[in-house]
């Protein structure tokens, strides 16, 4: 079953378990906006799922393999020789 939240629900959330989440409300907003993670408007609310949330944060972005759409890479990767 798919949880959903409102942005703030969805935050709230993540605080929850994790105090130090770095997860704001306008962090989740961004990411919905630009597509990193889907959503669906409700009347004036976007509902987010919690589980696309956090497949965003572990780097497991189903939407984007299922649409093809590139997934996010790091630009430079830094080594300690």
């Amino acid at each position: 079953m798919v949880r959903t939240r409102t942005i703030k629900e969805a935050a709230a959330y993540f605080r929850e378990n994790d105090p130090q989440t770095c997860l704001t409300e306008t962090a989740i907003r961004t990411l919905l906006r630009t597509g990193a993670v889907p959503s669906i408007k409700v009347g004036k609310k976007y509902l987010v799922s919690l589980e696309a949330l956090e497949n965003y944060l572990m780097c497991k972005d189903e939407f984007a393999t299922q649409n093809h759409i590139p997934q996010h890479k790091p630009e430079r990767v830094w080594q300690i020789h």
